[in-house]
């Protein structure tokens, strides 16, 4: 029964490893995140003449996010 319980957390340990092995390569490439900086803040103002402000001020700092990191990742200053 040792020998069983033992082989079978093994067998687990090795499974939940090379799941944890291959997760960060699926997301390393998967490319570059794109988002469309005026169609957020289009949806913003709708959601906010609709009533929806928490949901209309995330997608305003989600835009300004995006905008943020486009104009941090440009390789000229």
């Amino acid at each position: 029964m040792l020998r069983r319980l033992s082989t079978a957390a093994l067998a687990a340990a090795i499974a939940g490893g090379a799941l944890l092995a291959i997760a960060p390569a699926q997301s390393a490439s998967a490319g570059t995140i794109t988002c469309d900086v005026n169609s957020l803040r289009d949806q913003a103002y709708q959601l906010r003449r609709q009533g929806n402000y928490a949901q209309a001020n995330a997608l305003e700092a989600r835009a300004q996010a995006c905008e943020d990191a486009e104009n941090n990742n440009r390789p000229w200053g």
